[in-house]
């Protein structure tokens, strides 16, 4: 499961950290993997990039830091064309046309609102992180699945998971558990001890049945209802 790898690169402690704490609250309420670094300034940040290469997917930088700008860090990073997400943090508007040229994922104006925090890296990691595909091995193939494409994947005989795609179904030689732990959490949650569901494809909830938008009709275990339901509101509301 990919890991959602954040830098918050702010030079005032206490906005550096409730960036931090802001940060973690979104993407665990959203339910992806993350991590996150903080800098207090960009010579900090910069040196960490220049040893270990790139080793995040985006950056949440002021625009105003110390000796070195995080604009001067950016147009560095682009003229090396590093194209890793940049969300910029601001308390000036007179920056912002600026700033377009090095191609930010967001503009946030000071102080920070966290519903326009979690709107600019829920975008980020819809458009640019969210995993595209699942590589699974069958006998001595390896199977690459689209996501999108998957609308549920259900336990089979001999400790075997089928898995109902668009167009067929695949099985392959795994525990449901297992499979599990590939999907990303986002966007697949088990509904019964027997399913695990995409929900992206979920037409209708109700208490002990789950409406697929392909016709199908899957069952909601009861110990499982509250989980797939917390999940299914967290899905749409991205």
């Amino acid at each position: 499961m990919h890991t959602y790898r954040l830098a918050v690169c702010e030079d005032e402690e206490v906005i550096r950290e409730e960036l931090c704490r802001l940060c973690g609250e979104i993407l665990s309420d959203a339910r992806i993997t993350h991590k996150i670094m903080s800098f207090s300034d960009a010579e900090e940040l910069e040196r960490l990039l220049e040893s270990r290469g790139q080793i995040f997917d985006v950056l949440i930088m002021d625009i105003e830091l110390g000796n070195k700008s995080g604009m001067e860090l950016a147009k560095e990073l682009r003229s090396k064309k590093d194209r890793v997400s940049i969300i910029f943090l601001t308390g000036y508007e007179k920056y912002l046309k600026d700033g377009y040229s090095v191609q930010p994922v967001h503009f946030l104006l000071k102080p920070v609102k966290k519903q326009e925090l979690a709107e600019a890296l829920l975008t980020d990691w819809e458009m640019n992180h969210r995993p595209k595909a699942v590589l699974l091995q069958k006998g001595s193939r390896n199977l690459s699945l689209p996501l999108a494409s998957v609308f549920w994947a259900e336990t089979s005989g001999n400790h075997n998971v089928r898995i109902i795609l668009r167009d067929r179904d695949e099985e392959f030689p795994i525990s449901l558990s297992e499979l599990e732990a590939l999907f990303p959490s986002g966007q697949f949650a088990r509904c019964h001890n027997s399913y695990l569901v995409s929900l992206a494809h979920i037409r209708e909830f109700k208490r002990a049945t789950l409406y697929m938008d392909n016709g199908s009709e899957l069952p909601v275990g009861r110990k499982y209802y509250k989980k797939i339901q917390e999940a299914f509101v967290s899905y749409i509301n991205q």
